[in-house]
């Protein structure tokens, strides 16, 4: 039987009906789509199965090391307690740790809090931005400036930051 990693990574790529993704799309369906923990925790179990091996990243993508199709994921598959947990945990043999900074919020998630302070729905936001993303085939913190610029919302103070940011990809 694959162990709780092996199978989580098997059941994401399951729900997504395709064998490869971005480390964007992974967070954000795991988070926002799938709701199996906070984007933040999203990101420390994508680091997690990169580190273990169970996933690889070339490029801009990310897809599984090896043939996960044959195993028996349960219908509703959440990730367990025990895993949330692991991903908390440093890996054995990391390097010394430095002093942890402050992490700094997601750029797409602070659109989405200027989405809600503007008066829109986080429901209606985030499909929105992964629709343009899509369609355009562009980053969704570029799409989220889109999405508030057709509703009315300044985007001027956010348009340097995003362009920093996807240049930076």
């Amino acid at each position: 039987m694959a162990d709780e990693a092996t199978m989580c990574a098997a059941a994401f790529f399951r729900s997504i009906g395709k064998d490869v993704t971005t480390p964007e799309e992974f967070v954000m369906t795991s988070s926002l789509e799938l709701k199996w923990m906070s984007p933040s925790d999203s990101k420390l179990l994508l680091k997690m199965l990169l580190e273990k091996g169970i996933l690889n990243k070339r490029g801009d993508f990310v897809r599984t090391a090896a043939d996960l199709s044959g195993l028996d994921i349960p219908l509703a598959y959440r990730p367990s307690p025990e895993l949330l947990k692991m991903i908390h945990e440093p890996a054995p043999a990391s390097r010394p740790q430095e002093p942890k900074k402050e992490a700094e919020p997601d750029l797409f998630h602070i659109l989405m809090d200027v989405a809600i302070k503007n008066g829109m729905q986080a429901r209606d936001f985030v499909p929105s931005c992964s629709k343009i993303q899509k369609r355009l085939g562009i980053d969704i913190a570029a799409a989220a400036l889109i999405v508030l610029r057709d509703n009315g919302i300044d985007i001027g103070p956010y348009i340097g930051k995003v362009y920093d940011g996807v240049c930076s990809n």
